[in-house]
């Protein structure tokens, strides 16, 4: 896979997997596809609900800490928490040498970090402190070796070292200090709510060992600052580890402090790709509940620190990345945290790149405009608090449904009012057959291999960055792929309610598809410029806010119960606000 295309012939590929993906689009749209007619009921009567937290909000990932003293990033994170309601960020490279923390042994400057952390604290947002990864120090004569092992490649401003320290002790003050300062800087009280977790998905560090041991020096050099700060792990890729985590840390001796257990999944992993879990369509909810129920029967909170709608060739750019994450909020309550990944394309694992459109993993590109699922976060906003039972033939109560309904109530609505109920429906079914990617150590390079552990390009260069790869793990490109199975919807909702309840005649259908809040169209119909004017941006940002559709007519068929009917794209979403 050695890229030989000249950059002409390269530019010309940058374009074409975007026409190819509108062409199947507009293919996918042409075809006579029978929608399926699904019927759900709402009981929105007084006394039908049960608590509802926003958990999803407590956390969303970022790219390397460097990128926090961006302009552009910290504009980002504002909005993400203004508009979407995040309280707390994670992101990698705390540590790295682009941070400057330890130019030597026994030498710390947190300069750069107290210019993301004084940011986050300005905004009251409480960060989940990944403490990775390793300083360059640490790890004796491994540049001049040639034998560095980097995430990525040690590529343009990312600078990840990926290797266990040669003396744990140094990695153990650097940890105290690194807390000691926070506590000194901000107090006791505010670094009480933060979170330190311990490296990320056992890059270059394996489990058990030498992770347990670089856990456990930094769970010691946490506490021995004050026994109230947080930390836990083992943040590993595809819920690996998470029971044996649990297990080696109790049964140590003495027990390693663990105050939450992280870890991350994404629905493209391979445990949904067998034979046996293609064809369940929660496949992904299923496998992060039964790693939470591990941490619960631990008595320990339960955070997965990473996991958006796909890795690899998935899109993250349209509106089945929205119509996933309404379907998987309304199925992950059991969660502590849910932060996804991530709340910008600002973000540098396989460099800066340009285009506003070029499947990133944020919610927002690096112009400035708001993605569909930034969108479906925004209609999440004001949830309420309350959840509503709802039955019929739609997830969560018929999970083998493309189509799933969470209403949810504000309590604080008064009687005789608007009902104070909000409806969030996705039609979305996940995509299957993606590739898979093993490292080639004698290459240092990834490459294509059915049977390996990765499914993500990125996430193998992660795992294969050696100073061999050249600045790049991963030459070749991969074309998005869309969800072809999920069909058209018709549904029809009865709201249950009281005798005495208005109700509104007619109510605005907001939708995230093909037609609503679809700025990549917008970029497509300017040509895909790779670098927007001013005006072209503003022309995404309009396509991004139109999300007002429909009148949709509300019909009251009895004193109890009223009705309304609405059709929806595959992939798609609709928003009711009653």
């Amino acid at each position: 896979f050695v890229d030989s295309r000249t950059s002409k012939e390269i530019n010309r590929d940058l374009i074409i997997p975007h026409k190819m993906y509108k062409l199947a689009t507009v293919i996918l749209l042409a075809r006579s596809v029978a929608a399926e007619s699904r019927e759900a009921t709402v009981d929105v009567t007084a006394g039908s609900g049960q608590s509802f937290t926003h958990y999803w909000k407590k956390c969303v990932g970022s790219g390397h800490m460097l990128l926090g003293t961006r302009v552009d990033w910290q504009r980002h994170l504002r909005l993400a928490r203004d508009e979407l309601g995040f309280s707390g960020i994670r992101g990698h490279g705390l540590f790295d040498d682009d941070m400057s923390a330890t130019p030597k042994k026994g030498s710390y400057e947190f300069y750069n970090a107290d210019q993301v952390f004084d940011y986050l604290v300005s905004l009251n947002m409480k960060p989940v402190v990944e403490l990775s990864f390793m300083p360059s120090s640490f790890v004796k004569n491994c540049k001049q070796s040639g034998q560095c092992s980097y995430a990525f490649g040690d590529h343009g401003g990312y600078k990840g070292l990926t290797m266990p320290p040669d003396d744990f002790g140094d990695w153990y003050l650097l940890v105290k200090n690194l807390a000691s300062h926070l506590v000194e800087r901000y107090g006791l009280e505010e670094i009480s709510e933060w979170h330190f977790e311990v490296w990320n998905e056992m890059w270059g560090v394996g489990f058990p060992e030498p992770y347990l041991s670089l856990y456990n020096a930094s769970a010691l050099a946490i506490k021995s600052v004050n026994s109230s700060l947080k930390v836990g792990g083992p943040a590993t890729m595809q819920t690996l580890y998470v029971a044996d985590f649990i297990a080696m840390a109790a049964n140590s001796t003495p027990p390693l402090p663990v105050d939450f257990v992280s870890t991350h999944f994404y629905p493209t992993d391979p445990q949904c790709q067998t034979d046996d879990t293609k064809g369940d369509p929660d496949c992904f909810a299923h496998t992060v509940l039964k790693a939470q129920a591990m941490a619960e029967q631990a008595n320990l909170p339960f955070f997965i620190t990473e996991y958006n709608d796909g890795l690899g060739a998935t899109s993250r750019d349209d509106a089945s990345a929205a119509a996933f994450v309404i379907r998987h909020v309304g199925l992950m309550e059991k969660l502590d945290m849910f932060s996804w990944w991530t709340f910008s394309d600002v973000f540098e694992e396989d460099w800066m790149l340009s285009a506003p459109f070029h499947n990133g993993y944020g919610l927002m590109t690096v112009n400035d405009v708001r993605k569909p699922a930034w969108r479906a976060f925004e209609f999440l906003m004001n949830a309420g608090d309350e959840r509503l039972p709802v039955s019929g033939f739609v997830s969560p109560v018929d999970e083998n449904s493309t189509v799933s309904v969470l209403a949810i109530r504000n309590s604080s609505t008064a009687k005789g009012e608007s009902l104070g109920v909000n409806i969030y429906v996705a039609n979305y079914h996940r995509l299957g057959n993606v590739n898979r990617y093993t490292c080639d150590k004698d290459k240092g390079q990834c490459v294509l291999d059915p049977t390996g552990a990765f499914t993500d390009p990125s996430l193998c260069g992660a795992n294969c960055g050696t100073q061999n790869c050249n600045g790049r793990c991963t030459n070749f490109e991969e074309e998005v792929q869309l969800p072809t199975d999920c069909p058209p919807a018709n549904l029809t909702l009865t709201l249950k309610h009281s005798a005495d309840q208005k109700i509104s005649t007619a109510i605005q259908a907001r939708r995230i598809d093909s037609q609503f809040g679809n700025p990549m169209q917008a970029w497509e119909d300017l040509g895909s410029p790779t670098y927007p004017t001013l005006e072209e941006s503003a022309k995404m940002q309009t396509a991004s806010a139109k999300v007002d559709a429909e009148m949709l007519t509300v019909t009251r068929v009895s004193d109890t119960e009223s009705t309304v009917s609405f059709a929806m794209e595959g992939n798609s979403v609709v928003f009711l606000s009653l």
